[in-house]
């Protein structure tokens, strides 16, 4: 079984059930967000404001984050497990590459 196949399976119990995608790209702005994400666990738990970026390594995300009175950025939620980590970052980039798709196909985007 391969990397991302393990990636895709259940971590404790605690699976992906659900992930939309919402791209919206920042890169004329000089940004490297590509979309949003909302994800659900085991349909009992959501999370919203899941990053998507990318970068020379290639596409990576990001945990919901807030800013702090000393202007530093914090984590709201944080996966204590590097097998979770893994496992939502998997079943959030699948889902993202899925959809991107279907937006090439129409000409929405552009690659």
């Amino acid at each position: 079984m391969s990397r991302k196949e393990l990636e895709r399976l259940p971590v404790m119990n605690l699976e992906v059930t659900d992930v939309k995608i919402y791209p919206f790209d920042t890169t004329a702005a000089g940004g490297n967000v590509k979309a949003v994400a909302t994800i659900r666990i085991n349909d009992v738990l959501e999370i919203k404001d899941i990053k998507i970026l990318y970068s020379n390594r290639g596409y990576f995300i990001q945990m919901p984050t807030r800013k702090s009175r000393t202007g530093e950025f914090v984590p709201i939620v944080n996966p204590l497990s590097k097998e979770l980590y893994l496992h939502i970052r998997r079943k959030v980039l699948d889902e993202y590459k899925r959809i991107m798709e279907k937006y090439y196909e129409k000409g929405s985007f552009e690659r």
